[in-house]
């Protein structure tokens, strides 16, 4: 390796997060602990279409996604 080069790097780092608009923000929330994921109860997933019945027979579902702004 040439230590005695003139080698630039140019390192930029960009992202949408659930609950943070940038990068900042999102490392904000990471280190404060926020949680950034929405949960949604059987009356918000029935409004929006979503069959409750059949979502109770699933073991491993849960009613939660994070939501992007």
């Amino acid at each position: 390796m040439d230590t005695n080069s003139n080698s630039i790097a140019i390192i930029g780092v960009s992202g949408r997060f659930p609950g943070a608009k940038n990068v900042d923000a999102f490392w904000k929330n990471l280190t404060a602990g926020v949680e950034s994921i929405s949960f949604f109860g059987d009356e918000e997933l029935a409004a929006s279409g979503v069959d409750v019945a059949e979502l109770k027979k699933a073991p491993g579902y849960r009613a939660a996604r994070g939501m992007i702004e």
